[in-house]
């Protein structure tokens, strides 16, 4: 088989199966006796072991195999679910990851050392071999059980009996057949779905042995029995079976006592016992058709409504790559709609400006739906902290509770790409300087265990992300000490500082409270990662704490980096854009209202002073001769609560504008933020508000 057409679908769908069981062991690991997440783990982990099986991945197959077996032993409680077993299967979880994503980069799934792994599922397995022999003990009576005659008896109802006897009424003949698969199919389940839909389109399903579920589940040796009724002859019947691979004996055998309550097959082997093997839930589609048929035409009218619901639930893939060059379409047709605007102005051409009014309608619309179809769930991120919750608590000897809030909220898909290192660093600072140990939360007065939170919410036209923790909270005075000491401020500074402002030192470069580097903390990195990570998004972080009562990280994000709302501004022949959501309002002043502070420019506004910065100079516009100096504007714009005045030459006005990317050559640069290209073609640098603070 040609693999390299399905490894897109391979790689995406393993890594939400891995995803599942990494999720379903934690949900375990909290309520061992679920039996409804266990089987959920169960049926992760054999689809991910069918489907690397399928894609020739031995090794991920083989060990996917050993810890599916384990899970068996989990299900049919001949294990107990212990913090030993989920730790071992983490591992594996791990190691398959790891597999994955090598298989992924083009590397072999052979680089990741899983024989030490291999051997401790074992060995857990062989710990409990006393009782897992229980039910083998248990399904002897079943064998015996069987007719006389050999094979399987499959015990017929009165409904059953009446189905086959109006059907054999209609010309129609009943045949119980007998199917074996090979000993070494990987793909039980999968090759019972095949043989169940390819009897579907000769035959009507009445009854199979084990039932539908079971086949559904992989609980059967290497055979199965199948009872239906057709038109066609027995030959035709065991043809259209034996056509399908893997499939090694199929005996088909006219019913002709229809009376009887038992029926037996010339089968040699027995099949009622499920084996304590495997589930897989890609073979979901042979339950429905082993239902009894009583009547065609209301099963006709089954499959029309499933139909239907399927094709209204339907999704389809969608490559990256074409999303954005869908949104860089999209983002063309604004600017040029921008230009025809600018001509239909300066023309005055009623009929163009008509035109062009439902242009606009059109093309906010596409834009509308291109942004939605970029838009992406925060769970996509989020789902990944649980597990890394879990190990830091385990490792750092804390009791830590995780609560996710608002997953379901939505931001553009390039903002998600970017968010996962900020809110990691975040979780760890949490977990590592904010929650205490047990014994220490004990002591004053609060439960043992710590609570953390992960909350998102839409505020206006941004995306809040909010990371908070009960635990001791951030000392301003050591925070202060701390920035002196590594000569980060002056004492004096420091003194100066307000309790919030000294908080915020821990945004620094190279700050850290940390006294020794651990694999957690203590490396003064993670702070300044986060702030410089948040802000290169357009995006603004900020914290609040009290002592022992806990910390709020808050980080806000615009929903999306692709088209925004902006106000042009000049400075001497140059135009620049500055982002709508970061401006607070546009003023005139005149020389007399600027005073100075401490030899800094400022303004007062509404009893605010503010700091003002003059754009041409910070950005060094060559100044022009005819520079108006008494009349002043100033676009006042915040980063948080903090503000500043940008004096400009002129305002242009508010305009829709398409970011650009300035490239790896002016990656660089500070208070650029990006580019734009204009309706008249011409080139407006985008204005990072953040750097100007």
């Amino acid at each position: 088989m040609e693999t390299n057409q399905y490894m897109e679908m391979f790689l995406d769908e393993s890594r939400e199966h891995l995803q599942s069981l990494n999720d379903g062991l934690l949900s375990l690991e909290n309520d061992p006796e679920d039996l409804s997440v266990l089987n959920e783990i169960f049926r992760n982990a054999h689809t991910l072991k069918g489907m690397s099986a399928t894609m020739g991945y031995t090794k991920t197959a083989e060990l996917t195999h050993d810890m599916e077996n384990l899970l068996d032993m989990l299900r049919k409680e001949q294990l107990k679910v212990s913090s030993e077993i989920i730790d071992v299967i983490f591992k594996c979880v791990d190691s398959l990851q790891e597999m994955v994503e090598n298989i992924g980069s083009g590397e072999s799934e052979d680089l990741v050392d899983v024989s030490d792994l291999v051997r401790q599922v074992n060995a857990i397995a062989k710990g409990e071999s006393p009782s897992a022999a229980a039910p083998a003990g248990e399904a002897a009576p079943a064998a015996e059980a069987a007719p006389a005659g050999g094979g399987v008896g499959v015990e017929l109802n009165e409904t059953d009996r009446n189905v086959m006897k109006e059907a054999k009424s209609s010309g129609l003949i009943p045949y119980l057949i007998h199917v074996e698969i090979s000993e070494n199919c990987l793909l039980k389940s999968a090759r019972s779905y095949m043989v169940m839909n390819a009897l579907d389109d000769i035959s009507d399903v009445i009854k199979t042995v084990p039932p539908a579920e079971d086949l559904e589940q992989e609980k059967f040796d290497h055979s199965f029995e199948v009872v239906i009724v057709t038109d066609a002859d027995a030959k035709t019947v065991e043809s259209t079976v034996s056509a399908i691979s893997e499939i090694s004996k199929v005996v088909v055998t006219e019913i002709t006592d229809l009376d009887a309550a038992v029926i037996g097959g010339a089968a040699p082997a027995p099949a009622a016992a499920p084996a304590p093997a495997e589930e897989a839930p890609k073979a979901a589609a042979p339950a429905p058709k082993a239902e009894p048929k009583k009547d065609a035409k209301p099963a006709a009218a089954d499959k029309k409504d499933a139909k239907k619901a399927h094709v209204g639930g339907q999704s389809v893939r969608v490559d990256i790559e074409k999303l954005d060059t869908l949104m860089n379409l999209v983002g063309e047709l604004v600017t040029n709609k921008v230009r025809l605007e600018q001509i239909g102005m300066n023309h005055r051409l009623t009929e163009l400006t008509e035109t062009l009014e439902q242009m606009d309608r059109v093309t906010t619309d596409l834009q509308s739906v291109v942004m939605k179809v970029r838009m992406v769930p925060v769970s996509q991120v989020f789902n990944r902290f649980p597990r890394m919750v879990r190990d830091l608590a385990k490792e750092l000897n804390k009791d830590i509770n995780l609560t996710i809030e608002g997953e379901e909220t939505e931001l553009d898909r390039t903002v998600i790409d970017e968010i996962g290192d900020p809110l990691m660093h975040l979780l760890r600072n949490s977990l590592d300087h904010g929650v205490e140990h047990p014994e220490d939360r004990e002591a004053k007065g609060k439960p043992r265990t710590g609570e953390v939170g992960l909350i998102a919410r839409h505020e206006g036209n941004n995306v809040v992300i909010l990371v908070t923790d009960d635990g001791s909270g951030i000392n301003a005075d050591k925070i202060r000490n701390k920035a002196v000491e590594k000569g980060m401020i002056s004492r004096d500074e420091a003194d100066a500082l307000p309790d919030a402002d000294a908080v915020r030192l821990i945004f620094l470069p190279g700050f850290s409270t940390a006294e020794t580097i651990t694999d957690v903390s203590g490396r003064g990195v993670g702070m300044d990662v986060v702030r410089s990570k948040i802000e290169s998004l357009g995006g603004h972080v900020d914290v609040e704490t009290k002592i022992d009562e806990g910390s709020v990280f808050k980080i806000k994000l615009p929903l999306t980096l692709a088209i925004i709302q902006a106000m042009l501004v000049k400075v001497q022949n140059e135009m620049y854009a500055i982002p709508l959501g970061s401006i607070d309002s546009t003023i005139n002043i005149t020389p007399d209202d600027i005073k100075t502070v401490q030899n800094k420019e400022v303004i007062v506004l509404r009893g605010q002073i503010i700091p003002i910065a003059r754009l041409g100079e910070v950005l060094s516009v060559p100044k022009g001769e005819d520079s108006n100096e008494e009349d002043i504007f100033v676009v006042v714009v915040h980063v948080g609560d903090h503000k500043i005045g940008i004096v400009v030459d002129n305002l242009i006005g508010q305009q829709e504008i398409v970011i650009k990317t300035l490239g790896k050559l002016l990656s660089g640069l500070k208070m650029l933020a990006g580019a734009t290209v204009l309706g008249d073609g011409h080139v407006a640098m985008i204005l990072d508000v953040s750097a100007l603070m």
